[in-house]
C-alpha cells in the first residue's frame, strides 16, 4: 500500500507541457497534465478540465491545466491527449471575474468566420462535474429577437443559452474578455 501511494505521489507531480496557440505575439504559456483528482487539484489562476465526471473524485486520473492570462489565449487541442476527453471542468480563479475562460467543441477558438460555434463560460471557483447542461454562448444562423422585435432578415450572431458539450473538447480561449465581443461578433440577441 506505501509503495502504490508514493507511486501516486510521483505520477500526480508530473506535469507535461502541451504547446499552446497564442493569440497575440508573446509566447503562450504551457498547458500542465496532472494525474490527481477534485478540485483542491486545479492551481490557483487556472481552468482544470478533468478527464472523468465529478472532477475526477472516484479515482485519481488526468488533469490538463489552462493558466488564466489577461492576454486572449487559444489552445487548439488537435493532436493532443486532452482532445474530446474532458468530462468535467473546474475554474480557479479568486478574485476574478466570471468570463475569462471558454470551452470549444471543435478546434478552433472565437466565433470568427462564417460557421455555428458555441463555448461554454466558467463561472470561477463553480464545479462543473459534467460537461453538459451548462450556460454558454452560440454562434448561429438565424432570425434574432432584438427591442421586442424579431429581425426580418435572417443573420449570424451569438445568444446566450444552456448547451450540452459532454465529452467535446477542441479548443480552449483564455483571457481577460469584457464580452463577447473579444471573441468576435457582438451579440446580437436571442434567437
Amino acid at each position: 500500500m506505501k509503495r502504490i501511494m508514493t507511486i501516486g505521489i510521483a505520477v500526480a507531480s508530473l506535469a507535461l507541457a502541451l504547446p499552446g496557440i497564442a493569440q497575440s505575439s508573446e509566447q503562450a504559456p504551457q498547458v500542465q497534465e496532472l494525474f490527481a483528482q477534485g478540485s483542491d487539484a486545479c492551481p490557483n489562476m487556472s481552468l482544470c478540465l478533468y478527464e472523468h465526471n465529478d472532477l475526477n473524485r472516484n479515482e485519481a486520473a488526468r488533469i490538463w491545466v489552462f493558466p488564466l492570462t489577461e492576454v486572449r489565449t487559444d489552445y487548439s487541442l488537435r493532436g493532443h491527449a486532452a482532445a474530446n476527453q474532458p468530462s468535467s471542468a473546474y475554474m480557479r480563479a479568486p478574485g476574478t471575474g466570471s468570463d475569462m475562460a471558454y470551452l470549444f467543441p471543435d478546434y478552433q477558438c472565437g466565433f470568427e468566420g462564417d460557421r455555428e460555434a458555441e463555448a461554454i463560460s466558467f463561472r470561477r471557483n463553480e464545479e462543473y462535474n459534467v460537461l453538459r447542461g451548462h450556460n454558454g454562448r452560440a454562434k448561429r444562423y438565424g432570425y434574432f429577437y432584438q427591442n421586442g422585435r424579431w429581425t426580418k432578415e435572417k443573420s449570424w450572431g451569438i445568444t446566450q443559452q444552456t448547451l450540452n458539450l459532454n465529452d467535446r473538447a477542441g479548443c480552449v480561449a483564455v483571457g481577460s474578455f469584457t464580452s463577447t465581443y473579444d471573441l468576435r461578433p457582438a451579440i446580437d440577441g436571442d434567437m
